[in-house]
């Protein structure tokens, strides 16, 4: 019978990297020692669980940002849907790039990459609900259709 032949170098380098790519690499909230994931240290936006985004949006000084697309309802104080790759420039955005902007798409991706937009255009109060629309929900939270 003939030995097995252990896989290229090179071929084993782009496994490694699409694992931790993909997610294999530590879990999306926290690692076992409770410090923060290297992904949100560097997140252009403060991550909020549920329970934080509703008490951030409850803030009269908020502006609302649903950016998933395509639409699949909204959380309920949203004052508008701009799509994720359409955020740039958008005239419906404050002009204060102070301004509380609070981000949500359904996972929270869409809204990370919005985020990233926005921090390019010069704001610099972002938040994110950390899970999206999917989190909201598994937290016992509803969401409503207006389209």
């Amino acid at each position: 019978m003939g030995r097995l032949r252990r896989p290229p170098l090179a071929l084993a380098a782009v496994i490694a990297v699409a694992t931790l790519a993909c997610g294999g690499g530590s879990g999306d909230d926290e690692s076992e020692t409770g410090s923060p994931d290297r992904e949100e240290e560097a997140a252009p936006a403060t991550l909020l669980d549920p329970d934080g985004f509703a008490a951030e949006i409850a803030r009269p000084e908020a502006f609302v940002v649903n950016v998933h697309i395509p639409y699949e309802g909204e959380i309920d104080g949203t004052d508008v849907h701009i799509p994720f790759d359409e955020i740039a420039g958008d005239d419906r955005l404050p002009a204060d790039k102070d301004a509380e902007l609070v981000l949500y798409c359904k996972t929270g991706r869409m809204s990370m990459t919005a985020a990233e937009t926005l921090v390019g255009d010069g704001y610099t109060n972002l938040y994110d609900l950390r899970g999206g629309m999917v989190a909201w929900e598994a937290a016992g939270k509803e969401l409503v259709h207006r389209q």
